[in-house]
């Protein structure tokens, strides 16, 4: 064997080295992604559910809801109440979405929203006056919601329609 097939031999050793590792990198981002978008995910579970905790555990703050719902004044202390309530639950929204940015469509993360404001409709105010600030944060997520509260009146309308 000369030394110009010992070279070729080298070269194709280190070019084969070079996919090997390239391929093992490959691997290795996607695992550290998958983990990352995990535990990105848990953590949004997690702070829905100190959200829905505390209604559950705070039976004062669920009959503040439930008061709010009802359309009954609420004093000062209340209102505020309510809306600090509320500015969670869009917050702990915007978080779940604004950490997994990968994310195309914040499609649960909306329908979480949409669906407990529908069942709490004096939430729906509350998202008006904080929209603008979310908008800066999450466009696609604020624009998602809007679609959804909208789509939420319309059912509400053509459902009174029906019972009239």
């Amino acid at each position: 064997m000369n030394w110009d097939a010992i070279g070729a031999l080298g070269e194709v050793l280190g070019a084969i080295a070079v996919i090997a590792t390239l391929l093992y990198l490959a691997v290795q981002t996607r695992h550290a992604r998958v983990a990352v978008e995990t535990a990105s995910t848990l953590g949004t579970i997690e702070g829905h559910s100190r959200f829905r905790q505390a209604l559950m555990t705070d039976p004062d703050l669920a009959d503040l809801l439930a008061k709010a719902n009802s359309g009954t004044d609420l004093t000062e202390g209340e209102a505020q109440r309510i809306k600090m309530l509320f500015l969670e639950l869009f917050l702990a929204g915007v978080a779940g979405v604004a950490t997994q940015a990968n994310i195309k469509s914040p499609r649960i993360e909306t329908e979480y929203l949409v669906n407990f404001l529908k069942d709490n409709p004096s939430g729906i105010p509350h998202w008006n006056e904080q929209s603008d600030m979310l908008y800066k944060l999450v466009p696609e997520f604020c624009r998602a919601v809007e679609k959804g509260i909208v789509e939420l009146s319309s059912q509400q309308q053509i459902n009174q329609k029906g019972g009239s």
